[in-house]
This record gives structure tokens, C-alpha cells and sequence, in this order.
């Protein structure tokens, strides 16, 4: 008798948030073979509504109420900043499979512990962050990096203002550094030192704005981390440079599959961006490119947000750690980024690392730190909302 082969499970997800990046990534799971939209909790009735009509989903207006009702698989909070550490603790205490959250994680390191420690407790992968470091190709960068594919690397330069508290560009150079602990930083921003918050939050004040500064790993690998925008006032890329002794792994944008490798010509070391050649292919390459919509009128999530999907489910599948971005690594991005800013507080000091004082506040833009609908008005966020599906053409 041939026994049928055992068929893969399909896993129960709930949105938190249903808004402008919860309707993105609730598409993203619709469109996955191995995973269904079954609720939504948004305290927004105009948002739980439409959700709830778009996905044929039960919606809850508070997760709590979500979490009785419902046994959920993954857990996928899309908040406002301020609201992902309780919206994720509780994800965590309903006892779900796996946690993946928008960013930023935080404004508090208090607060990523505490949300790294609550998943970490019940042996919950708790992925984090739609990030293109979170991407296969950059997977497989660091382990190029991490294997010698182009020598020893002895420095790492980043080209990025580091806001979003160093979701993007210091998530990656501590990636590419092996995730070596940090010895310390020095640190300088071009705001005012003293703020808590990276813009203005609505009273008047100057934000701490962007920040940047020297990072030294306790492996040896340095970074210099700069945000100066040029003689043309403006930023020409948001990018990093891993250089290693005969190669160099190149990005030019950090929200984006932009990688490329270069290795030396010849045997001898290089000197120079000349003595260099592409390894053409080793990488994907797809710039930020414009919206598209699907064959039903949906907008498409992209190639980052599915294949971390891919790696949340395999992750559930075979309980084996997450490959892509986790809330631990975010976590330590906005350590380092607390302690470039607090370098800059005291003078340009050095800060030597783990940070002990946890309750340190850096958040990040208004818009991420508050609902989107607050900060822009009603009428911008509901013609965002329609974005998310357009007509189709017959």
C-alpha cells in the first residue's frame, strides 16, 4: 500500500493593524501557499471594516479580544511604534508559532528586551521588520563576507543618515561584521543632541535628526558611518562598502537589491577601485522600483516581503533559527544608534557597549511613532488606502 505523502500545513495569521502596511503584507500572506488571513484587531472601525471586506476575515477591534476567539499561527503586528511592544508581548503570551512585526522595533531598549525576551522564552522566532537586509542576497553576502570571499575585512563604510533608530544601514554593517559585539562608538548628529525624538513631533523643537559615527566591533572591524549629503545638498546614495583585503561587497541602497561583489584581478592586493572587477551575477539586482499592480488590481508586496514570509514558515516548519531580520537584531541596530547619539550628548565621548542604562528614550519619526491617519489627516489616509487595489481593465 503506497501511504500519500503527508500534506504541509497551512498556518492561521492575524494582522495587527489593518492599515496602509498591514493591507501589504495581509496580500503578501493571501498570495502564500502555505498561509491564510483569518482576523485582524484594529481599534480604527473604518480600517477593521474594509480589512475585514478585502480578506473575508473576522475582525476584533482590541487584540486581546482577538486572541480569545481566535488560535492564530503567525502573529503580524502593523502599528504605530509606540503600540508594537505590547501588541508583540501579547502575541507572544497567546501562544502563537511565530511573530513577525513591523519596524522599528522600539524607543526604548527596555522595550526590545522585553520583546525579544517574551518570544525568546516560549522558543517563538519573532522575525522583524520588512528590511531588503532580510532578503536571500543579503543572506548570502554575509556569508560571503563571514567565509573570506573577499579577505579579511577591515573596514566597513556606510553612507546613511541612519534614521528609523538604524533599522536599515546599522542592521546590516553589524551583519556584515558577523554580528561581533560592539566595543564602542563615537558618535555626532545633525540635529540637536539633547532630543529624544528624530523630528519634530508636532511642539516646535528640532529633532536630533540624522546620526552617524565611528563603530569599533571586538572583532577588529571598524565602521565609519557618514551622512553628509555633498556639495548638492543632497544624498546621493544610502548605501555600504564592506572592504576586504581582495574584494569588496558593494550596495548602494540599503532599502533595496542593490548588492554587488568586485574581487581583485589578480593575486596581488588591490590598491584601487582599478585593480577591481564585477563578478557579474552574483547578485539580483532590482532598484526601488515604482508600484505595480497584479492581473486582480493589487498592488504587488515584492520579492523582500515574500520570501521573509517563505522564512517565517520555514522556520515554524523545522525550528530551525530565522535567517532574515529578527527582533534581536534590531534591537542591538538601536543600541548602536542610542549610543552614537549619546556619544554625541557628552561631547563626541566614546560609549562603550552593552548600554546599561535601558530606559534610554530615541524615537523615531513622528510618522512611525504615530498613527499615520493623526499625523497626515483623514482625507490623505483613505486615498492611500485605495492605492492598495486599482481597478482592472477590461
Amino acid at each position: 500500500m503506497t501511504i500519500p505523502p503527508k500534506k504541509a500545513p497551512v498556518y492561521r495569521v492575524a494582522l495587527i493593524g489593518g492599515g496602509r502596511q498591514g493591507t501589504v503584507h495581509a496580500r503578501a500572506y493571501q498570495l502564500h501557499p502555505r498561509t491564510e488571513v483569518v482576523a485582524v484587531a484594529d481599534t480604527d472601525p473604518e480600517n477593521l471594516k474594509l480589512f475585514c471586506e478585502r480578506f473575508s476575515c473576522k475582525g476584533y477591534a482590541t487584540w486581546d479580544e482577538m486572541f480569545r476567539h481566535e488560535k492564530i499561527d503567525i502573529s503580524a503586528p502593523n502599528l504605530p511604534v509606540r503600540a508594537n511592544p505590547g501588541a508583540v508581548i501579547a502575541s507572544a503570551k497567546a501562544g502563537v508559532r511565530a511573530v513577525f512585526s513591523e519596524k522599528p522595533l522600539a524607543g526604548t531598549l527596555a522595550d526590545a528586551d522585553a520583546m525579544v525576551e517574551a518570544c525568546a522564552a516560549r522558543n517563538i522566532p519573532f522575525a522583524a521588520g520588512l528590511v531588503a537586509s532580510s532578503h536571500p542576497d543579503y543572506q548570502k553576502a554575509y556569508a560571503m563576507a563571514a567565509s573570506g570571499e573577499i579577505g579579511e575585512i577591515v573596514r566597513i563604510n556606510l553612507f546613511e543618515n541612519n534614521k528609523q533608530v538604524g533599522t536599515h544601514g546599522l542592521n546590516i554593517v553589524r551583519k556584515f561584521a558577523n554580528k561581533s559585539e560592539v566595543d564602542f562608538v563615537i558618535g555626532w548628529v545633525s540635529g540637536d543632541a539633547r532630543a529624544d525624538q528624530e523630528d519634530d513631533f508636532g511642539d516646535g523643537k528640532a529633532g536630533f535628526g540624522a546620526v552617524g559615527g565611528y563603530i569599533r566591533f571586538k572583532n577588529g572591524i571598524e565602521c565609519f558611518s557618514g551622512y553628509q549629503p555633498g556639495e548638492n545638498k543632497q544624498q546621493w546614495r544610502s548605501g555600504v562598502e564592506v572592504v576586504g583585503t581582495c574584494g569588496v561587497i558593494f550596495n548602494a541602497n540599503n532599502t533595496a537589491l542593490t548588492l554587488r561583489l568586485y574581487r581583485a584581478k589578480s593575486a596581488a592586493p588591490p590598491k584601487s577601485w582599478d585593480d577591481l572587477e564585477e563578478v557579474k551575477g552574483a547578485f539580483q539586482y532590482r532598484d526601488t522600483p515604482e508600484n505595480t499592480w497584479d492581473g486582480e488590481g493589487w498592488r504587488n508586496p515584492g520579492p523582500v516581503l515574500t520570501t521573509s514570509i517563505d522564512q517565517v514558515v520555514a522556520a515554524i516548519d523545522t525550528g530551525k533559527p530565522l535567517g532574515m531580520t529578527t527582533g534581536d537584531d534590531l534591537r542591538h541596530s538601536l543600541e548602536i544608534a542610542i549610543a552614537l547619539r549619546e556619544s554625541a550628548r557628552n561631547g563626541h565621548a566614546p560609549v562603550k557597549l552593552p548600554i546599561k542604562d535601558r530606559s534610554i528614550v530615541m524615537l523615531p519619526q513622528r510618522s512611525r511613532w504615530f498613527y499615520k491617519k493623526e499625523v497626515h489627516g483623514e482625507q490623505w489616509y483613505r486615498e492611500a488606502m485605495q492605492t492598495h487595489i486599482r481597478p482592472v481593465k477590461k
